[in-house]
């Protein structure tokens, strides 16, 4: 199955005081690293759905919406009918390609493929660190994106259907490191930096 790659970032960044994807790790922009990652990773396509141009051609631009769940809605309209997707905020740059790829090859697996017959694989899969989820998520059904989420966003949908999640334990905890504020910034592009933050921030 292929899958698309949707990356958000429609927020208005008032923690961070300025448009936070605009601003720079290593000399490159927060979107343009979480975009990279995602291409890297073999997902396709990747549409940036938010404000703000990706530098890199192959991305497809979707919109913004008033909510993160619109714009994932307005992401989703991007990507052909028959693809799985994962999706993640765009202010996440330690995301790396390993990790996403590790995740898609099971949201990827069908019990058509030989040696697959004992394995299904899942609707919705939802990486871990600690019991506390993280992203990406991966989902094969988009029908619910749009029929749920309007009062609770995607935890609303994770709700409904809880049966059809798979929740996988992963060893690194940058599936739970975001961008909010210029410290979260100056700690991106160090491993033991970002655990500190996670943890001054109550998210560890």
């Amino acid at each position: 199955m292929a899958i698309a790659g949707i990356l958000l970032g429609g927020g208005l960044s008032t923690r961070f005081g300025a448009p936070k994807l605009e601003a720079r790790l290593f000399g490159r922009r927060l979107m343009d690293i979480a975009c990279g990652h995602f291409l890297d990773a073999g997902l396709s396509p990747v549409v940036f759905a938010g404000r703000g141009i990706p530098e890199d051609p192959r991305v497809i631009r979707a919109g913004a919406g008033r909510t993160m769940i619109e714009t994932l809605r307005l992401g989703l309209q991007k990507i052909p009918d028959d693809h799985a997707f994962a999706f993640a905020p765009a202010d996440m740059p330690a995301l790396f390609p390993a990790l996403i790829r590790s995740l898609a090859e099971e949201i990827a697996v069908s019990p058509s493929l030989p040696g697959a017959t004992a394995r299904q694989a899942p609707v919705f899969l939802i990486p871990c660190h600690g019991g506390r989820r993280g992203h990406p998520a991966f989902a094969r059904d988009r029908a619910p994106f749009f029929e749920l989420g309007d009062e609770g966003g995607a935890r609303e949908i994770w709700r409904a259907r809880a049966d059809e999640i798979v929740h996988r334990e992963v060893v690194t905890a940058d599936i739970l490191f975001d961008i909010d504020t210029p410290d979260d910034l100056a700690a991106a592009g160090d491993r033991d930096a970002r655990l500190a933050r996670l943890r001054a921030k109550g998210s560890l």
